[in-house]
């Protein structure tokens, strides 16, 4: 007597299989943290602001994250990451790479990179008061490979620079409070990165990390007050913690948000 599968079973592995493929290809990322519960507004500058210190080493072929800020093909990204190279180049994936035209702040952590290569712009907040408890959005490519990280917002620090080169200026400190599920350890490779508010706006750039302590450091605001252009034309889509991976997948996607190489030879 032969035995003979039921139709139905057949229909049902089918779709048991497709239910499973599409588990695997979907994005995964953290639950969501609970809204912030907000404090005061952020102070103002102060000579009892924390320090934190980053002493920088001689400068090393490596990767970072840049982010465009005009329709003319002006990025930015972290002074750190550019600074030393004898060649920065845009990632744009598929074995190319876009070579830049790159300058440095002498003033903050920031650099700029000019391409022939257009890109719709990311809008920016840079005068509004920021509030403690917060939440923003840290975008780049973490370990070289797409992540973000949500950041709650613990007030102004002072960051300063020794090595190879010296600086001393204001930065916003934040304490992780989500990130990319399978993100583990440093997330070096996001420097430069753009970070944005709940609104979507770009109130700074990733800039240095503690790991140990599970906080993020960035540009303040006010050192990129006249660095981004005013007056470009760009649409801001607001963020949460329930979209900030789709919103950061979609930046990448269109490459408004590309990684940054850096070539010393």
């Amino acid at each position: 007597m032969r035995f003979r599968i039921p139709d139905w079973s057949i229909y049902f592995l089918i779709v048991f299989l497709i239910y499973v493929n599409a588990s695997r290809s979907a994005p995964e990322f953290d639950a969501s943290t609970p809204p912030p519960e907000l404090g005061p507004m952020l102070p103002g500058q102060s000579p009892r602001d924390t320090t934190v210190l980053v002493e920088m080493d001689a400068p090393s072929s490596g990767i970072g994250t840049a982010f465009a800020v005009d329709d003319k093909g002006t990025w930015l990204t972290a002074r750190h990451v550019i600074d030393g190279c004898d060649s920065v180049g845009l990632n744009l994936g598929g074995g190319k790479t876009l070579r830049a035209d790159a300058a440095i702040s002498k003033n903050a952590d920031i650099g700029v990179l000019r391409t022939k290569w257009k890109r719709d712009p990311l809008a920016s907040d840079l005068y509004s008061r920021r509030q403690i408890g917060e939440h923003a959005y840290l975008m780049g490519f973490p370990q070289g490979r797409p992540g973000e990280v949500i950041g709650e917002l613990l007030g102004r620090h002072r960051l300063l620079v020794r090595g190879r080169y010296q600086t001393e200026e204001a930065i916003l400190a934040w304490t992780e409070v989500g990130r990319t599920r399978g993100l583990r350890g440093s997330i070096g490779g996001m420097s430069g990165g753009p970070v944005l508010d709940n609104d979507g706006e770009i109130i700074g750039i990733v800039a240095a990390e503690s790991p140990r302590r599970g906080r993020v450091y960035t540009v303040a605001p006010i050192s990129l007050q006249g660095i981004i252009p005013e007056g470009v034309k760009a649409t801001a889509i607001p963020i949460t913690n329930a979209t900030y991976g789709l919103e950061a997948d979609r930046y990448r996607r269109d490459r408004r948000i590309a990684q940054v190489i850096c070539i010393v030879n």
